[in-house]
């Protein structure tokens, strides 16, 4: 497995051929729940940061606020306010890829957002009118750009890829936490001590979070640490660091290639993984960005809810799927991430057309639950296709492919709530065009998601079945080819001459009909006969 984590001081990041992943430091909880610390620690900063910036500023109390204000229509005025803070997300994201790709510390930018962080907080609390409102939530986008890009990427750089998923999973649990704890906390906050109250308890999360981002350990500076180690036992013992450890010495590294945005762009958009994430996240975004300013309304115009009341439902439906995301990462490493991502989406659907009909609170509660929990599990999968890109496209790390994922999500933040929040307001029947319209769109990340996701897209799988003979191949030049063990017996036995001196078995397409053996992502069966493909035909890109 190859990680782009090592850097050399002062220049670019460079690529290290290794086997496996790194060893680095554990703490003793860790290595009794088998969890990377590092991992854990970036697990803790995520989940405090949900808390602080998207739950406790999340539409359950601006809404209200608006309309203490004086403003009217406080739906359209709380999308634009999610439109704002997606502009920041949108404006940031490239160049902090860019710039965790070259250079060498990600604390330093993680410590600096949060301080832009909190600042922009106490800006929101004590703004006067919606125009500053606006300034504020954009400076919060801009903040958040660090977390989701190089934070996922320091995830990405610490966990080996056989367990990607699981870790994926329990970093997303904090997300989730962030958006259970967030809603309830922010409506009783607001009713029993008064608006700035939520504001004041995320800005102590965000000290707490400070805190954390201290204690995140860097894969070069543990590699430093157990370098130092290392020698100073063969300086004792007089041997080798090789031999005491009984690790080959390292690789030479080769320097990775700096890629543009726009070349890093094309690059994903060519990959069939890559684009089909990319699209369900950009529809998932979507989704939950319609849904943020139209709920908390529809619930007090049909329920007549204070904001107090909307934090409870929403602590009722999201709590299931706290656990859906590490359960989905653990699948997909297991299974594959096709089958957790076109599942959940395709499951969704009908609960979001029941949700279009007028009925109990009950009701619309537990389907609600029932879509959240689908939802959360999604994002755990497509974030671990997008981990898998930058591990085997030359020139594209790890801060690119999540730039890329922010990017996608924040270009739905920009659409959502002003597509939601315009519907809901102007249509009269305005909720169940919001739900039929989620419908469809998860109906077309399925379709995406069957063609392109995982390893071995569920479509190729189905259309590989019960096959028989290989396609027709295009007619082509005989060349000669190169020849797995099997198939080079055969030629032996084929082109035997007693008479002549024997020669290297040389082949071409159209002299032998052979049964071979698939090699095709270590399948292992038996297939054919047919004929021998050409060598220059060209792979599918997987």
């Amino acid at each position: 497995m190859e990680s782009r984590c090592a850097r050399v001081p002062g220049g670019p990041r460079v690529e290290p051929e290794r086997q496996g992943g790194y060893p680095h430091p554990k703490s003793p909880v860790s290595g009794l729940l088998n969890v990377d610390w590092t991992a854990t620690v970036l697990g803790w900063r995520l989940r405090s940061h949900e808390l602080s910036l998207v739950c406790f500023l999340r539409d359950i109390v601006i809404p209200f606020r608006l309309e203490t204000l004086g403003y009217n229509e406080p739906s359209a005025l709380t999308g634009w306010l999610l439109v704002a803070y997606s502009s920041g997300l949108v404006c940031a994201t490239p160049p902090l890829a860019f710039l965790a790709e070259r250079y060498w510390s990600r604390r330093r930018p993680l410590t600096i957002s949060l301080i832009i962080l909190a600042v922009s907080q106490v800006l929101f609390m004590e703004a006067p009118n919606f125009a500053i409102m606006v300034v504020s939530r954009c400076i919060q986008g801009m903040s958040s750009a660090a977390v989701w890009v190089i934070a996922f990427s320091l995830l990405c750089d610490t966990v080996s890829e056989d367990h990607f998923g699981r870790q994926l999973g329990i970093v997303m649990m904090g997300v989730r936490a962030g958006y259970l704890c967030g809603p309830i906390l922010g409506g009783f906050l607001n009713e029993s001590l008064g608006y700035r109250a939520p504001f004041i308890l995320a800005i102590g999360f965000c000290a707490l979070d400070l805190l954390g981002r201290f204690l995140v350990i860097e894969k070069h500076e543990a590699e430093r640490w157990m370098q130092s180690g290392q020698s100073k036992q063969s300086m004792e013992t007089g041997k080798s660091i090789e031999d005491i450890s009984g690790r080959p010495k390292p690789t030479l590294p080769r320097r990775q290639s700096q890629m543009s945005v726009l070349k890093v762009l094309a690059t994903l958009a060519r990959s069939r993984r890559a684009f089909v994430a990319l699209l369900n996240i950009f529809i998932n975004g979507l989704i939950f960005t319609m849904l943020e300013p139209t709920l908390p309304l529809r619930l007090q115009a049909l329920y007549g809810y204070t904001s107090f009341k909307v934090g409870i439902v929403y602590l009722a439906y999201a709590s299931p799927a706290i656990i859906s995301t590490p359960l989905a990462g653990w699948i997909a490493d297991k299974a594959g991430v096709e089958w957790v991502t076109l599942g959940c989406l395709m499951i969704s659907i009908p609960w979001w057309i029941v949700m279009g009909f007028r009925g109990s609170i009950v009701l619309l509660v537990v389907c609600l639950a029932i879509v959240d929990i689908l939802l959360a599990a999604v994002a755990t999968p497509l974030t671990a296709d997008l981990a898998a890109v930058a591990r085997r496209k030359d020139g594209v790390g790890n801060a690119h492919v999540f730039g890329a994922y922010n990017m996608a999500y924040s270009l739905a933040g920009l659409v959502g709530p002003i597509i939601g929040g315009q519907i809901y307001t102007h249509i009269e029947h305005g909720w169940s065009v919001i739900v039929f319209t989620v419908a469809g769109l998860l109906f077309l990340g399925g379709v995406a998601a069957s063609i392109g996701a995982g390893e071995r897209p569920l479509l190729l799988r189905l259309s590989q079945f019960g096959r028989t003979e290989k396609p027709p191949i295009s007619n082509s030049p005989d060349v000669p080819i190169k020849l797995t063990l099997m198939e080079h017996a055969l030629a032996s036995s084929t082109e035997t001459d007693l008479s002549k001196e024997p020669k290297a078995p040389v082949i071409t397409k159209t002299r032998l009909l052979a049964t071979s053996v698939c090699t095709y992502k270590r399948c292992g069966c038996q297939f054919g006969p047919w004929p021998l493909p050409h060598p220059t035909s060209p792979a599918p890109d997987l």
